[in-house]
């Protein structure tokens, strides 16, 4: 072992073969007046001329191809995900897809229930076919209504969409969006491609996002 912590950092350097001129000629001097540190030098060179007289090491043949194919397979759920973080507009228009025929045979079918679409407060009068927001209530975002009229006296945040009705409306009523009445299936389908266009461009953006984040 070499005599102090400093010395032995200054014979590690000369091993490395990163000393300077300075440094050598201080180590030259030390190991003259110290036989320990002058053993120490001797055991570590003849340890690194072992080392590098060993021949090189070579992995046997085809050693890589063994490991990639030892290597488990990646789930199929994941690539799956994969997929789909990659292919965003065809989930799109394949969702796009199944809404439009959903709608089609909603419209198609000629149901004649009064159906609701809205979050907040209002009244269902099926005897009349009858949609009502009450004066103090608020419904948030978007009010839609089908095969029925609405009377709105409260508050609609966001658009009043009837289908095959009439919109009514107090003085009392405030109404933050527009109010849009559709009474043929095709303006039915076309609002219905309008909102979910919309909806899907939003999805897409946020994905892209999130996959540059990665």
């Amino acid at each position: 072992m070499a005599c102090s912590r400093e010395q032995r950092t200054l014979i590690d350097t000369y091993l490395d073969e990163e000393m300077t001129t300075r440094e050598a000629e201080q180590l030259e001097r030390h190991l003259q007046e110290c036989p320990e540190c002058r053993s120490y030098v001797d055991e570590c060179s003849t340890a690194v001329a072992r080392l590098r007289s060993m021949a090189r090491l070579e992995a046997p043949a085809g050693f890589t191809d063994q490991v990639m194919k030892s290597l488990p397979k990646q789930p199929k759920r994941r690539q799956w995900k994969t997929w789909i973080r990659r292919h965003p507009m065809v989930i799109t228009a394949a969702t796009f897809f199944l809404v439009f025929l959903i709608s089609l045979s909603s419209v198609m079918g000629g149901e004649e229930t009064v159906s609701v679409e809205g979050s907040g407060q209002y009244l269902i009068d099926e005897s009349q076919n009858m949609v009502v927001v009450p004066e103090d209530a608020v419904v948030e975002g978007d009010l839609v209504v089908r095969n029925g009229s609405v009377e709105v006296n409260g508050e609609v945040t966001g658009d009043v969409v009837i289908i095959n009705g009439q919109h009514l409306q107090a003085s009392t009523a405030r109404i933050s969006g527009e109010i849009e009445e559709i009474d043929e299936s095709m303006e039915w389908l076309w609002y219905e491609i309008k909102d979910f266009m919309k909806d899907a461009f939003s999805f897409s953006g946020n994905g892209t996002e999130n996959e540059d984040s990665r």
